[in-house]
């Protein structure tokens, strides 16, 4: 009786689940262990293989000498490598901006990624402490959108020469912590905002999305475009930490010094404090959403003295 009743309404009309500390560390941590499980692992096996090599030089002879003196095994080998360079050199040249079917891979992304922190600045109207039901059609879309990410980080990461390097690239960095909570939240049926807001990274790439699509031509224009898709990017990443912060408070006092703050406040609190102009009508409540101003007020001070 209750499934119909639920059934029967419409996904507007549906209340927000309260989200519990487990639920919010779970969207936390998945992104977490993926980025330093995946860094240990990438360590480790460079590790393994410059032993090998070392070991190689001081045998002389080594395995790659057996191998390519023992019939069979060492034409395999040969064929094997030959396949994976092949492999590799037709995924550079399809990821390649140089390319139509790059450009188009490209493009796609960065639309997608403004998708995607569009869904974000929707949630973002209910409260932190709530998560969102699947009912929420929104939720679906983000994680279509998420598996096109995770796909294009798979191929960057096969055409990638140093897997470390690429491990910790920004743009890395901001798939790893926000592809899996969206998959966390197809297995619990329910979506939390968390670090989502990181996807306004991905709005540095927009000089790169205009010159191809030729919308800008003359020098002053790429500066300008550098510029903007700086600043963008740095209020509404920092403008997310800060509306996550606020709403959920310090984790040692569990929440009790959280304070309601919109998306729009946390914007208007970044600009505020980029300017260095407070006016002190919107202010950090918690430990960690101070400590942030006042690093990101210690930036901007820097920034205005070496633009004297």
């Amino acid at each position: 009786m209750f499934q119909t009743k639920l059934r029967n309404e419409t996904w507007e009309d549906l209340p927000k689940m309260s989200c519990t500390t487990e639920i919010q560390a779970a969207f936390i941590l998945s992104s977490f262990v993926t980025f330093f499980s995946g860094l240990i692992i990438l360590l480790i096996f460079r590790l393994i293989w410059r032993s090998v090599k070392k070991w190689q030089i001081i045998k002389g002879t080594g395995i790659i000498l057996e191998l390519f003196t023992s019939g069979t095994i060492a034409r395999s080998h040969v064929r094997s490598l030959h396949f994976q360079g092949q492999f590799r050199d037709r995924i550079e040249m399809l990821l390649s901006a140089q390319t139509f079917v790059g450009q188009v891979l490209v493009i796609l992304v960065f639309v997608l990624s403004i998708g995607s922190l569009i869904i974000y600045f929707i949630n973002s109207a209910d409260p932190v402490g709530s998560c969102s039901s699947y009912e929420d059609k929104t939720i679906p879309i983000d994680l279509v959108f998420n598996a096109f990410f995770s796909f294009y980080f798979g191929l960057r990461f096969m055409a990638a020469d140093d897997k470390i390097k690429f491990w910790l690239e920004m743009n890395s960095i901001v798939d790893i912590f926000t592809i899996p909570p969206t998959f966390i939240s197809y297995y619990l049926k329910s979506n939390w905002l968390g670090l989502r807001f990181l996807r306004a990274l991905r709005l540095l790439e927009l000089p790169q999305i205009l010159q191809i699509l030729r919308a800008i031509k003359t020098s002053n224009s790429v500066k300008f475009s550098k510029l903007l898709s700086i600043i963008l990017s740095t209020w509404f990443t920092a403008a997310g930490f800060i509306h996550l912060v606020e709403n959920s408070g310090d984790p040692w006092l569990k929440g009790r010094n959280s304070q309601n703050i919109s998306y729009f406040e946390s914007i208007y609190l970044v600009m505020a404090t980029t300017s260095t102009v407070g006016f002190g009508d919107v202010v950090a409540k918690t430990s960690l959403g101070r400590t942030f101003i006042m690093f990101f007020t210690l930036g901007s001070l820097v920034k205005n003295i070496f633009n004297i």
